[in-house]
């Protein structure tokens, strides 16, 4: 059984526009793939921390002793096995939600998502693709201003993810345009993503 992992970011609760694209592809690829495990992580509900000067040197002498299997490196475990990962995360301050952030601090580690060779970092999970799902109020997608999904994009080569894969709905808030039709579009896009995931 294939194991997909799943990072819910969506910060709002009740009506999160990025959510139902979360929920889109959880529908469509569950339909798809029945033989497929989907391990579920809403951040949201999860108290992550960030590193700090003390938790930082006691995660380094872990890794000085390849102590991989310390509860400290879990998430970056679950992360590295997974076969596929999915994430759900809105367009935040330009770029991503501090609680992703925080979340791909906690999985970063050598010896775990990446590891240190002669030549440089090489990533060592063992996902074959990430889809990636966003929604920005403005019509930043494709600027220099949108650094969410280059971000993810450049996180996922990283630990070594061949393919990357998004879809976003952009400009949902800006004046004048047809929401309806934005997500509508987005909807469709997560769909036709899916049917390329295998």
């Amino acid at each position: 059984m294939k194991k997909i992992l799943v990072i819910d970011a969506c910060v709002r609760r009740g009506e999160s526009r990025t959510k139902k694209l979360l929920d889109r592809a959880l529908e469509t690829l569950s339909r798809q793939h029945p033989d497929w495990n989907f391990e579920l992580l809403t951040l949201m509900d999860m108290d992550l921390k960030y590193w700090n000067t003390e938790s930082l040197i006691q995660r380094d002498e872990l890794l000085a002793m390849k102590q991989y299997d310390a509860p400290v490196f879990a998430l970056g475990r679950q992360f590295q096995q997974a076969k596929g990962i999915i994430i759900a995360a809105p367009f935040w301050d330009l770029s991503i939600p501090s609680v992703l952030k925080v979340y791909i601090e906690n999985i970063s580690a050598e010896g775990i998502t990446f590891k240190a060779e002669k030549d440089g970092l090489r990533g060592i999970c063992n996902g074959a693709w990430m889809l990636f799902l966003t929604t920005r109020g403005s019509l930043y997608g494709g600027t220099d201003m949108e650094q969410g999904s280059t971000y993810m994009k450049a996180i996922s080569r990283f630990f070594g993810i061949r393919d990357f894969y998004m879809a976003a709905a952009d400009g949902l808030d800006a004046a004048g345009t047809d929401c309806a039709a934005i997500m509508h579009s987005a909807l469709e896009q997560v769909e036709k993503l899916c049917g390329q995931l295998s």
